[in-house]
């Protein structure tokens, strides 16, 4: 699976540029999905209607099924969008985030236009490429394309080295916590190290699970700290 997040600012082109991406992976025979972020929050549920209900009855997530397709609320404040992406669309090949130009770990390529954003500000590391429609930004390391270079734009992407996707998820007491980038990578690569140094184990293990059960660690009915 290939994550690439369409960042820039508002008005820049990152929807159309977004749009037009979907349609060239597509033809080439790829699986695509997209996750947009929104900023300053989003509802499906319409007040009356039955998901609504369901929300405002404390449900933590809340799908929609029809014969058209399905879509899924859940409540995860500062949710990672290349993680949820893993998670909803594990049999796609690509999967464009548009925004999320504050999200770290992520490769992006950044939207400029004249008189709006004429600079790039993601991190040198995480930009993958510039699309502008002004002079190439001075400095700057990254390929840069013209809006409509679609199809070179595409070719990137394909190019790009499948991202690190280990589906790492941290329950304590039933409660699924939130990881930020630096934990989930710091958790995979101990686990990883310490299983592997074990006889007998696949160096390179696929699925780990380790499940730490303390409920046997005091005696039945032993007080409550």
């Amino acid at each position: 699976m290939k994550i690439v997040a369409v960042v820039g600012c508002s008005e820049t082109g990152k929807t159309r540029l977004g749009v037009r991406l979907i349609g060239e992976l597509r033809r080439r025979g790829l699986r695509v999905s997209a996750v947009k972020r929104c900023s300053h929050g989003f509802t499906l549920d319409t007040e009356g209607k039955d998901s609504a209900d369901f929300s405002a009855a404390g449900a933590d997530n809340v799908a929609l099924v029809s014969p058209e397709g399905w879509a899924a609320l859940g409540r995860a404040p500062d949710v990672d969008a290349s993680r949820l992406a893993a998670r909803l669309f594990p049999e796609a090949d690509v999967v464009l985030i548009e925004g999320g130009k504050d999200v770290r770990g992520t490769r992006k390529i950044e939207v400029l236009r004249t008189g709006v954003a004429d600079i790039p500000v993601s991190p040198a590391g995480e930009l993958a490429a510039v699309v502008t429609d002004g002079p190439p930004p001075a400095g700057c390391a990254a390929p840069v394309f013209g809006p409509d270079d679609i199809a070179a734009i595409a070719d990137l992407i394909v190019s790009l080295e499948e991202g690190a996707m280990a589906d790492i998820r941290l329950e304590v007491d039933g409660r699924e916590l939130n990881l930020n980038p630096f934990v989930r990578t710091f958790i995979e690569k101990t686990v990883l190290g310490m299983v592997t140094s074990l006889s007998g184990v696949d160096p390179d293990p696929r699925r780990i699970r380790l499940v730490i059960d303390r409920t046997g660690d005091k005696p039945e009915g032993a007080p409550k700290p």
